[in-house]
């Protein structure tokens, strides 16, 4: 199976994670400087970015999240998604957590 995504989306401070925008469920978040990316992870259906704690080795840093939105029907590939962007961006700091297992093929479009 192949799946297009585009990265492109919103940025936000984290402080500004408010109202709608904290419901948010089934998101791929770039967690960047201005300079650099520093982490890639994913929001699954059973989270929302409201509740969403980042890894405590960025804490003391100043960054912002960039939110990609995962294609409808293609939830259930949120990881394998995640685990192409993130391979695709080089972050600083790797997420050992996004395990992809699935026969698929992700094509990652620059939209920056």
């Amino acid at each position: 199976m192949l799946i297009k995504v585009r990265i492109e989306g919103i940025e936000v401070f984290p402080s500004q994670v408010k109202g709608k925008l904290a419901l948010e469920r089934n998101l791929v978040l770039i967690i960047r400087t201005q300079a650099r990316v520093l982490y890639v992870d994913y929001i699954g259906s059973n989270s929302t970015l409201g509740a969403y704690v980042p890894p405590p080795f960025l804490s003391g840093k100043i960054y912002y999240y960039k939110l990609i939105e995962v294609p409808e029907g293609m939830e259930k590939y949120i990881e394998c998604i995640a685990k192409e962007v993130e391979n695709r961006l080089n972050p600083l700091f790797k997420n050992k957590g996004i395990k992809c297992e699935e026969q698929l093929t992700v094509l990652v479009e620059a939209g920056e």
